[in-house]
This record gives C-alpha cells, structure tokens and sequence, in this order.
C-alpha cells in the first residue's frame, strides 16, 4: 500500500497526541513501524517535523522540571545539578583507592634502549 503526504502529515499529528511513541501512533494509524522507518529515511522533511515534535516534547519536560525546581522538591533539584552543573562539581563518581594499606604503590619501569 502506498502512502502519500497527507497520511504523513496525519501521522505526525497521532505522535504528538501519543507524546512521541512511535509504537502507539503506529498502531493508532494502522501502518507497521518499517514504513514510519522508511518514511523517516527517505523523507527529509517528514524527519525534520519528527525531530520537532521530539524537541518539543523534551522542552515540556524541562519546563515540568523547572516547575519541580521551584516548588523545591530536591529530586528535582539535584537531577538538574547532576545534569547542567558537572562543571560546578555537582557530579556523582566512583573513586577507587589504588594503594597498598595506605602506601602508595610505586611502579618501576625499565626501558632497554637499542
């Protein structure tokens, strides 16, 4: 079955309203996903439109995030830190202790020129 723009167009109104699951628009609009794949491949505009509707998606989400932030919930708080403030040190590592009992370990290395 071929498709044309107008059941693209269509679709990208369905992902939106599914909040950008493919699966469900899919579904909603009875194609297989290899054709919303194919369509995203072939058709740079059709891409672009999805790529929008993820970015605005992403944009709802901080908005809700900042929301959180204001309202002082500190999961919010410190996800956002951990995420936009590595630079500030606000950064969750592993440290590993590579010494022996307290001491250092010394490696020694010889090189045996030609």
């Amino acid at each position: 079955m071929a498709y044309n723009n107008r059941d693209r167009g269509k679709f990208l109104e369905v992902l939106a309203a599914q909040a950008g699951n493919v699966a469900g628009a899919c579904r909603a609009m009875k194609i297989n996903r290899r054709t919303y794949y194919n369509w995203i491949d072939k058709d740079e505009v059709f891409k672009a439109a999805v790529d929008d509707i993820t970015e605005s998606l992403i944009d709802d989400a901080e908005s809700q995030l900042q929301k959180l932030i204001k309202d002082g919930n500190v999961v919010a708080i410190l996800f956002y830190l951990k995420t936009r403030a590595k630079a500030r040190g606000y950064i969750e590592r592993s440290e590993t202790d590579i010494t022996s009992k307290g001491d250092k370990i010394n490696i020694n290395i010889n090189v045996d020129e030609p």
